[in-house]
């Protein structure tokens, strides 16, 4: 129904927009192409690098009601944590995020912390050494992993979240499919002081440089006024 009802609405507009290519792939309609792509941006001075007692080795956050993060929180918890636990035992894990799936909350132990909501949601980001989203389900452009990289945070993710965001493997992200691959990435961030600062200046780089609100709203101004063509 809903696939009808995006073909069918498509005509109404005279513009359309969305925020990744692989959304707009997704679209049932054949002129699909004319579907304008405007990234979100972050604002990258209010989601700032903060110095802060790191209490996680990693960190997750998202809408924990929003079924791919229910299912990526379940993989890093059940999957990911137990090989990154047979070298480093004492890693910690951070769910932070609104509205906790009881499949989230039921993951709670004393390695794994679910938080649940949060009046200020930089504390969960500053309080990991590592933020990590190890989507499966779901597409588009990953705003937790914009908000990290902004804080100077090293990302770890999978091929599937960062076919939006494009970051470059190996110089502003690490990425692995499965969860022996990201667990492998998350025990190299931990021992690699110079991979970690390299990650954490450049995706902050590429946030400030690539994902500027005031550059999308200008875009957006432009395609109202008729400007673009």
């Amino acid at each position: 129904r809903l696939a009808r009802y995006e073909e069918k609405v498509f005509d109404i507009f005279d513009n359309k927009t969305i925020i990744s290519i692989p959304d707009r792939n997704l679209i049932p309609h054949p002129e699909k192409e004319k579907i304008w792509v405007i990234p979100n941006g972050v604002d990258w001075e209010y989601f700032s690098p903060v110095i802060k007692e790191k209490s996680y080795e990693l960190i997750f956050i998202g809408n924990m009601a929003y079924p791919p993060n229910i299912d990526a929180a379940e993989f890093l918890a059940k999957e990911i944590m137990p090989i990154v636990w047979k070298k480093n035992p004492e890693a910690k894990l951070l769910l932070a995020g609104a509205s906790p799936h009881f499949r989230v909350s039921s993951l709670a132990s004393d390695k794994i912390k679910v938080s649940g909501w949060l009046d200020d949601i930089r504390d969960a980001y500053g309080s990991g050494k590592i933020f990590i989203a190890p989507m499966r389900i779901g597409t588009g452009l990953q705003n937790k992993l914009l908000e990290a990289m902004a804080m100077q945070i090293p990302c770890i993710t999978t091929p599937l979240a960062n076919d939006a965001l494009q970051a470059e493997e190996g110089t502003q992200i690490l990425m692995g499919s499965s969860a022996e691959e990201l667990a492998e990435c998350v025990l190299k961030l931990l021992e690699d002081k110079e991979l970690y600062s390299k990650l954490a200046v450049n995706g902050q780089q590429l946030v400030k440089k690539q994902f500027s609100w005031e550059e999308y709203t200008e875009q957006l101004h432009q395609i109202i006024n008729g400007l673009e063509s």
